[in-house]
C-alpha cells in the first residue's frame, strides 16, 4: 500500500473469519439422513463432502480397500473455479469453471451417487450442528439415486426438483438426477462419486491469491476489511498481492495496544494478508475486540 489508511466511511468494515457449515438432509419416512456437507474456507472456497460417518473399514470408489478409515469422496471448488474430486483422501480429477466470484452460469460440480438411501447416516441434532441447512424428501424408495452438485450465481435455483444453499455471492444446488453411466455389479452397493470429464476451461483463469482478494472485493466491495478468528487473532488482506509477505505497522488510539504479527498455517507464508494478535499489557488479549481503537493501518513489503 502506498501509505497508512486512516479511518473513513466504511474503512473499517469488520467481519468474522469463520468456516460455514452447511447440510443436504434427506427425508424418508420418519428419518432423517445426512446425505452432504458443505464447508466455506477462509479464503472462499467451498467443500462438499459425502457426510457420513467414518467406518472402520472404507472401501474406494475404485473397489480397493485399506484396513483404517479413509475419507469420502468430496469435491473442493476453490475461488479461482478449480474444482478437485478426491476420493478415499486422493485426488482423482481436475476441471476448471468461472471463478466464484464472477459466476455468470450453472456449472456441473459432480455426482455423488448412494446404493439406497438407507445406507446414509441419521441426523443426531444433539451431535450434529451446522449453520445452514435443506432436506429433500423421497418415498419409499429402495434403489440408487444420483445427486448432482451444481454452483452458479447468487439467486441459481434447481431446473428440477432440488435445495439450494445461498451464498454470499453463489448458490449450491443439489438435486436427483438420473444416473449418466451404467454401475457394474462390483460397484451396486457402494457410494460413488463421479465429475464431468471437462470444465468450461483448460486452466484455473486466475491465482489463488488474486482470486481471494477478488472475492472479498465482490463480497465487501472496496471496504478494507479486517477480520477476526475464532481464536481471537485477526486477518487483513492488501489491496493486491505484493512481492514479497508483508509487514504490517497499526497505531491505536490507546497507547497500551499493540500488535504481534503471527504465521498463517501454511506451507509459505501468502503475500496478500496478514495475520497478527492485537497486545495489551497482559500480552496477546484473545478475549476483547480492539479494531475500534485502530487509527490507522500500513501494509508495506519494504517495511
Amino acid at each position: 500500500m502506498g501509505g497508512p489508511l486512516r479511518p473513513g466511511p466504511g474503512f473499517f468494515n469488520r467481519g468474522v473469519l469463520t468456516l460455514d457449515l452447511a447440510r443436504v438432509l434427506v427425508k424418508q419416512a420418519t428419518k432423517m439422513y445426512r446425505l452432504l456437507g458443505a464447508e466455506t474456507k477462509p479464503d472462499g472456497s467451498l467443500v462438499v463432502f459425502l457426510d457420513r460417518d467414518p467406518r472402520p473399514l472404507q472401501v474406494t470408489s475404485d473397489a480397493s480397500s485399506t484396513g483404517k478409515p479413509l475419507p469420502y469422496a468430496r469435491f473442493t471448488i476453490h475461488t479461482s473455479g478449480a474444482i478437485h474430486r478426491y476420493d478415499a483422501g486422493k485426488r482423482k480429477q481436475t476441471i476448471y469453471v468461472e471463478p466464484l466470484y464472477s459466476l455468470t452460469r450453472t456449472h456441473q460440480i459432480g455426482i455423488i451417487s448412494t446404493p439406497r438411501l438407507s445406507r446414509l447416516d441419521e441426523l443426531d441434532r444433539n451431535k450434529h450442528t451446522h449453520d445452514i441447512e435443506d432436506s429433500l424428501e423421497f418415498e419409499d424408495v429402495s434403489e440408487r439415486i444420483n445427486f448432482l452438485i451444481e454452483i452458479g450465481p447468487k439467486g441459481t435455483r434447481p431446473k428440477t426438483y432440488g435445495v439450494v444453499l445461498d451464498r454470499e455471492v453463489y448458490s449450491t444446488v443439489v438435486r436427483p438426477v438420473s444416473s449418466p453411466i451404467e454401475i457394474p455389479d462390483i460397484r451396486v452397493d457402494h457410494f460413488i462419486s463421479m465429475m464431468p470429464s471437462a470444465g468450461l476451461f483448460d486452466a484455473a483463469q486466475t491465482d489463488p491469491a488474486n482470486a481471494e482478494l477478488a472475492f472479498y472485493r465482490a463480497v465487501h466491495g472496496n471496504a478494507h476489511v479486517i477480520f477476526r478468528e475464532g481464536s481471537g487473532a485477526y486477518v487483513i488482506n492488501a489491496t493486491v498481492p505484493m512481492r514479497i509477505p508483508p509487514k504490517l505497522k497499526v497505531t491505536f488510539n490507546r497507547n497500551d495496544l499493540r500488535i504481534e504479527q503471527i504465521d498463517f498455517d501454511y506451507y509459505h507464508q501468502p503475500s496478500h494478508k496478514v495475520r497478527f494478535w492485537i497486545c495489551d499489557k497482559g500480552g496477546r488479549n484473545k478475549k476483547d475486540d480492539f479494531r475500534s481503537h485502530i487509527t490507522s493501518i500500513e501494509l508495506d513489503s519494504r517495511l
